[in-house]
């Protein structure tokens, strides 16, 4: 079944069942919605859709709650009586309950925002009930780019097999990787058409990863096959020692070529290329700072990164508008044993940072500076 069959589908029955006119446009909003996304395009935007399979053949223990769930334990759930407490009791408080009614509160706001016509509260209820009950029985196959560069961003690819050091890559008993060259062309694609910056990235560690295979140490550092010589007391070199790193060349050139995209455009503080020069490094502090990352904004005014100081007073009072003020002391002591705040008992350990005027020589700006430097702080600040 296609995610466009279950829309439809899933808007025909709602709308014999209750009366309701649903279009398939507000299913996949509602899709989204259950996958963790503010929209449908939010969820296209970041995700490529392998598969969608709807399986009724069981039923979870979710439908049973959903069965005894009403408006009024909706609005008010019952607390679990811990002195008389029993396993196989319904306990609308636990873990699985409230994520339940949070995923019911949720459909019911989104169909309120959705639907054109105004209806009682019970049939909303009535409705995301429904709904609830079907996505369940919905499985939806997609890769996530985001979440996978969020990943790889703090991945080392030569420093020794990557399969042995990073588990989480693994999808079941499936290497991710092996997923995505699997979907290959479907990804260059996606990336292509959408100009999608996470999806770049992902292609970058791939090809990355495929490199690590075969040089886990990089160039310099690997053997390439070579085999070592105890009389020569060297490595030897053969037919597939070159043509291994003839593969590997190829692997790096594509993972470099598909870095270009997203060279300025780092996810976080681990994409920053310290050993690029400083202008690289200046513009991928400066993409990130824009995007009101408050631990880019510390190290770009802590590292100096900043051409001048009216600059830097732009990202002091963005990042005062974010919540964090740079020009005020953020120190604490703490037992260097337990980790836990000082209590005036044990060894005592300072964390934390000055205030950004005693680390660094900021120069006071004029009225008109300072205003201009608020002004452009806050049209930074609107735009996250």
């Amino acid at each position: 079944m296609s995610i466009q069959e279950f829309a439809y589908q899933l808007a025909q029955k709602i709308q014999s069942q209750f009366a309701i006119k649903i279009s398939r446009s507000h299913i996949y909003e509602l899709i989204a919605l259950n996958q963790g996304f503010k929209s449908y395009n939010a969820f296209v935007g970041q995700n490529l859709l392998f598969n969608c399979n709807y399986d009724s053949s069981e039923t979870y223990h979710e439908h049973d709650l959903l069965g005894l769930l009403t408006s009024e334990i909706l609005k008010n759930p019952p607390k679990t009586d811990y002195s008389n407490y029993e396993d196989d009791q319904i306990h609308w408080d636990d873990y699985e309950s409230n994520h339940l009614l949070e995923n019911i509160q949720n459909l019911i706001l989104k169909l309120k925002s959705l639907l054109k016509e105004s209806y009682e509260y019970e049939q909303y209820f009535n409705l995301a009930k429904t709904l609830q009950y079907e996505f369940l029985f919905l499985n939806l196959d997609y890769l996530n780019f985001k979440e996978l560069r969020e990943s790889l961003s703090y991945s080392d690819f030569e420093n020794g097999s990557f399969e042995d050091e990073y588990d989480d890559f693994y999808d079941g008993d499936e290497n991710k990787f092996d997923i995505i060259g699997q979907k290959l062309d479907k990804i260059k694609i996606y990336a292509e058409e959408r100009h999608n910056l996470d999806a770049y990235a992902v292609l970058v560690g791939y090809y990355r990863y495929l490199a690590n295979q075969i040089a886990p140490y990089g160039r310099d550092g690997s053997t390439f096959g070579a085999k070592w010589d105890n009389d020569k007391q060297k490595y030897i070199k053969s037919k597939e020692t070159s043509e291994l790193k003839k593969q590997y060349d190829e692997f790096i050139k594509l993972a470099e070529h598909y870095q270009e995209f997203v060279k300025f455009a780092p996810i976080s503080l681990a994409e920053i290329d310290f050993e690029a020069d400083k202008e690289v490094i200046y513009k991928q502090f400066l993409y990130l700072c824009n995007r009101g990352n408050l631990n880019a904004i510390e190290d770009f005014l802590y590292r100096g990164v900043f051409k001048n100081s009216g600059e830097a007073w732009i990202y002091i009072y963005l990042a005062q508008l974010l919540g964090k003020d740079f020009t005020k002391d953020d120190l604490r002591a703490y037992n260097a044993y337990t980790g836990e705040a000082y209590d005036d008992y044990g060894p005592i350990e300072i964390a934390g940072r000055e205030a950004i005027q005693y680390v660094i020589d900021l120069d006071n700006l004029s009225e008109e500076k300072d205003q201009l430097a608020q002004k452009i702080a806050q049209e930074l600040f609107e735009k996250i």
